[in-house]
């Protein structure tokens, strides 16, 4: 006996599929109208003004998202211009903060781990060379190209790539630079996203199973997921920003955690390149793929910042790593007895001391108060949070070909804009930051001269220019030496707090001038600095 069907149950499945057939629909003329408007702006706008708006964007984005979420604290009211530094420190990696971290919500949390995830200098570089790609579509390299371009490795060395490239007359090589920078952007998706769960995973075993760290977020009600998640996504991004209100300093006794932390920060930014030209030389030995190996052997022709010759390779890691040495031998030769390191013992004073030095330079995080250091390793720190993460020592020059080239590329940049010369320098526009800082802040540096003294001002404003996060922070009893009648509560969270709400947004500008800073570079050529 046959069941005879329902009507409307029929009907009703038909309107489902037709409704489901016209999002499909209007999904593939969304997805063209984003990828046409990707390929317009990759293709007619400057990098500098994509990378600009894309930060102001979100920033924006990010500010009005915290605001509109509440905070874990019902008494905190917080203000659009604290949200707003917030969302901007967290987006450029900047690190400050001008509330308590622990008063905000786990929702808020989340977003500020979101802004630092996408800020960070490997995702960032990630778009930058998604958006090179879309600048002209690229054909499929067929197997004939592929064939030549095997011949044409083979003899890379005895022919100068640059004048094939502008002889125009080589047209799978320039294929073949193309489809490199697909694939070199699936490389850097795959390094971002290995390393990122790789340290959530190693992060949370941690948690779990050590007491003292557990027990310390468990006493704070932090969740053990969401700290490790944060941790990891603060640490690889060089954001500086950590969900409890010490920072890494209530962890200063847990060495495994700092350690796997420094390995995510020097992963994540000043030894990408070292990683990177790695993770290729590994994919080539199982792969073997042509694009590999030319950008291996050919890492001028990508024009990819992070993707350097050997040399440069070597030279630029030797550079962080005698750096980052010395700052370890400064400061635990000057600081160790001091209270600085109290109740570490050797083992902790050192790894601590690795910590801040490779947090020094860019990520912000900090395992201990840095208003106790010497003043001698805080100038030395100050130098270290100037120096971009792409500064090199390197005293070897390479072959006259590759010099040739450069200064090609130099040559052209410097043509680009005429303006750009006539711009204060780097240097200049610092000096200029801390002045006007010091002008808005002019009565707290008179009323508060030990904590607002000129040394903490350069300080933080180096700090917010290198995006780093690293603060002297503010002591009340200091204020109390000098004005026992005054009421303060001290509170855990940057010195940039305690400014006023002009000075939090110049910092917030410095911040993101200093995400941008290395489209200014070449500002300022037309000044002599020297006599």
């Amino acid at each position: 006996m046959a069941i005879p069907l329902n009507p409307f149950r029929s009907s009703y499945n038909a309107i489902i599929l037709i409704r489901i057939q016209s999002f499909v629909r209007a999904s593939r003329y969304v997805l063209r109208l984003i990828m046409f408007l990707y390929r317009f702006v990759a293709s007619h706008v400057h990098p500098f003004w994509i990378q600009f708006f894309y930060f102001f964007i979100i920033d924006l984005f990010g500010s009005l998202l915290l605001m509109v979420l509440k905070p874990a604290d019902p008494d905190l009211k917080p203000r659009y211009v604290d949200m707003f530094f917030l969302s901007t420190s967290a987006l450029t990696v900047s690190g400050l903060s001008t509330v308590e971290m622990e008063r905000l919500s786990s929702s808020q949390i989340v977003v500020t781990g979101l802004l630092m995830l996408v800020g960070g200098e490997v995702f960032v570089s990630m778009l930058s060379v998604f958006c090179r790609t879309g600048k002209q579509s690229v054909a499929e390299l067929t197997i004939s190209r592929v064939n030549s371009v095997r011949t044409e490795l083979e003899t890379i060395d005895s022919v100068s790539t640059i004048e094939r490239i502008e002889s125009g007359t080589d047209i799978s090589f320039k294929d073949l630079r193309k489809s490199c920078l697909k694939l070199l952007g699936s490389v850097i998706l795959v390094y971002w996203v290995f390393f990122h769960v790789t340290g959530f995973v190693a992060c949370l075993v941690y948690l779990t199973i050590i007491p003292s760290a557990r027990e310390v977020l468990k006493g704070k009600g932090i969740n053990l997921a969401l700290f490790a998640f944060y941790a990891t996504v603060s640490s690889f991004a060089n954001g500086g920003l950590i969900p409890t209100n010490e920072n890494m300093a209530i962890f200063t006794k847990n060495s495994g955690l700092l350690l796997f932390l420094v390995a995510l920060v020097l992963a994540g930014n000043t030894l990408f390149p070292l990683f990177l030209r790695g993770a290729i030389w590994a994919l080539k030995y199982l792969v073997k793929n042509e694009e590999l190996e030319f950008m291996l052997k050919s890492p001028r022709e990508i024009k990819f910042d992070h993707l350097l010759t050997n040399l440069k390779t070597f030279f630029r890691s030797i550079t962080v790593l005698g750096i980052m040495g010395f700052m370890i031998t400064l400061f635990c030769s000057l600081d160790w007895g001091h209270p600085v390191f109290d109740g570490l013992n050797w083992y902790q004073k050192v790894v601590s001391a690795l910590f801040m030095s490779v947090n020094a330079r860019h990520a912000g995080e900090n395992s201990i108060d840095c208003s106790l250091i010497s003043p001698a390793v805080l100038l030395f720190i100050i130098f270290m949070m100037y120096l971009p993460s792409s500064a090199t020592f390197m005293p070897v020059k390479e072959s006259e070909e590759k010099k040739h080239i450069g200064e090609k590329d130099n040559f052209k940049g410097r043509n680009t804009s005429v303006a750009s010369m006539l711009i204060f320098p780097q240097v200049l526009c610092i000096i200029i930051f801390v002045i006007v800082a010091c002008i808005l802040e002019r009565r707290r540096l008179l009323l508060d001269p030990l904590n607002f003294s000129t040394l903490n001002v350069i300080f933080e404003v180096i700090s917010a220019y290198g995006n780093v996060g690293l603060s002297t922070g503010y002591a009340c009893s200091r204020l109390q030496k000098l004005h026992p009648e005054m009421i303060c509560t001290d509170k855990p969270y940057s010195f940039a707090g305690w400014w006023s709400d002009e000075g939090k947004l110049l910092l917030a500008f410095v911040m993101l001038y200093g995400r941008l800073k290395k489209f200014s570079e070449r500002n300022g050529k037309a000044w002599t600095l020297k006599g």
